[in-house]
């Protein structure tokens, strides 16, 4: 079991997540795109709140369970306790069960605030589909944490991606017959479904199961104050997390509004999730397995490169982003989705600079210290709550806009400050400041080539943000971003992959000694 979580294991599995999301994204995308140009602003705007509100009753369903089973299952494993981990399994999932009942209890109480603007459907058809949907994706995702725990991460990647593809499928067809809303929300509700279903089949295949005997009194005592402020944390992000701009959008600026709003924010996840799924998803289970196998050390060396590589992949991102913003809408959307541009290029420019927050996030709670990260999200839901309370009344999608970048800067800011001065974690600045500088060497070439043109073209926009990649990419050679470590993790890659071993020999000239 260990060998799944050794170096090469999980250069596999980066690889593997990574190329899922490329195929779930593509497909979201394309599937996202048919939806809102067969429903229009309004209706689409009512579609992306059901879909944002089953995305708040799912964290909220799950609260800290699968965080936590990810770190004490891979932990477990580290140690050697198979069934162990299994007592873990059981421990965690009836605890679920439970979770699934109550969230769904308050949410049907409070059924007459939540529902979409300008609903005229039943109201039952609108809880029936959001509420099951919801319940699905909470198991799904418990179920492939707890495989995530045993090193298994393609139980996500085939499951996700297969399913990607036939919401595309079924999204093209409903577009191309012409069916109203309903239509388009049972499809949601049915994809939903087929997501647990998947998950528990390849479990079974994989012989995880849950064991048939108690936690050890211990190792609960860790798990409980664990779960519990994982649980604090959760609640909050769950309010957190554009989850206030979006319900004030909803009352006070109407679903179109909603729709803007979501459609930036769907994107920008997905550019974070196309560059940085793999380092992500393995991030938290290598973490929980050096904790378990080597102490602290080992998990800040490995905290210190994945800081590195966020900031890399975030700037990468703040540039694309920001150069593609106004073409991708017009291309996919059309004329009457322009008002999210200015939205995707604000929030692709504040996520990317803080992409960092991950690595973060993920050291404090393998290192056992969920009560900084309670303290995180209870700040983080202040911020925003104060923000868009102040901000969305008064200039409405502007607003939200500015709330959540204002929200977002804040809260890394805390973070930081955890990470840095409370665990004094050393932090890679000298590598952050050569990637910064990197960056703004290639935005200051790349808008000049844009502002060249008096009106740029779709086309021009494009080209312009292929120049920052390239140039940002010759900037970090130049500015000897890269060091001989980092080829060597290459050079490993490259005994699946030879051209990444030829890559790292041509790069040998361009890198640092550490």
């Amino acid at each position: 079991m260990s060998n799944q979580f050794g170096a090469k294991a999980m250069l596999r599995s980066a690889l593997l997540m990574t190329g899922s999301t490329y195929v779930a994204y593509a497909a979201g995308l394309v599937a996202s795109m048919l939806v809102a140009r067969a429903l229009g602003p309004a209706d689409f705007g009512r579609y992306a709140y059901l879909i944002w509100l089953s995305g708040v009753l799912v964290l909220l369903m799950n609260h800290g369970l699968t965080t936590s089973a990810i770190r004490f299952v891979s932990e477990s494993l580290g140690r050697g306790d198979h069934a162990g981990a299994q007592a873990l399994h059981r421990w965690f999932q009836k605890r679920q069960g439970w979770s699934i009942l109550a969230v769904g209890t308050v949410f049907l109480a409070g059924l007459p605030i939540l529902k979409p603007a300008g609903w005229e459907g039943h109201l039952a058809f609108f809880a029936l589909v959001a509420l099951s949907a919801s319940a699905t994706k909470a198991w799904y995702l418990f179920s492939i944490s707890v495989a995530k725990g045993h090193g298994r991460f393609g139980v996500e990647a085939s499951s996700v991606s297969a399913l990607s593809l036939v919401n595309l499928i079924g999204a093209g067809v409903l577009a191309w017959i012409g069916v109203p809303l309903e239509g388009f929300m049972l499809l949601f509700l049915v994809v939903s479904i087929a997501h647990p279903v998947m998950a528990t089949i390849q479990l079974r295949r994989a012989d995880i199961r849950k064991g048939g005997r108690d936690c050890e009194e211990t190792l609960l005592q860790r798990v409980r104050p664990h779960l519990f402020w994982t649980m604090v944390s959760t609640f909050v992000f769950a309010f957190s997390n554009k989850s206030v701009e979006t319900f004030l959008l909803n009352k006070l600026a109407g679903p179109e509004a909603v729709g803007f709003f979501t459609i930036a924010a769907t994107l920008t996840r997905g550019g974070v999730e196309l560059l940085s799924t793999g380092l992500t998803t393995v991030l938290m289970p290598m973490m929980a397995n050096a904790f378990g196998a080597g102490g602290r050390d080992r998990v800040n060396r490995i905290a210190g490169d994945a800081v590195r590589y966020f900031h890399f992949l975030g700037l990468l991102l703040t540039g694309v982003g920001f150069f593609w913003a106004a073409p991708v809408i017009a291309l996919m959307y059309g004329d009457k989705y322009a008002p999210t541009a200015f939205a995707l290029q604000m929030m692709v420019i504040i996520r990317g600079f803080t992409l960092s927050h991950a690595a973060f996030g993920a050291l404090l709670s393998i290192t056992d210290n969920q009560r900084l990260r309670a303290a995180e999200s209870i700040f983080a839901v202040v911020v925003s709550a104060a923000t868009a309370l102040w901000l969305v009344p008064r200039y409405g999608l502007m607003g939200a806009i500015f709330a959540h970048m204002l929200s977002t800067a804040a809260v890394f800011l805390f973070s930081f400050a955890c990470v840095r001065i409370v665990l004094k974690v050393p932090l890679p600045y000298g590598d952050m400041a050569r990637m910064t500088a990197a960056a703004v060497s290639a935005a200051a070439v790349s808008m000049g080539a844009l502002i060249a043109t008096d009106a740029p073209s779709s086309l021009h926009q494009i080209l312009v943000g292929v120049l920052y990649v390239l140039t940002y990419l010759a900037c970090t050679l130049v500015f000897k971003v890269w060091n001989q470590y980092d080829l060597a993790m290459l050079g490993n890659l490259g005994n699946r992959i030879p051209a990444f071993k030829r890559l790292a020999f041509l790069l040998i000239p361009w890198a640092r000694h550490v």
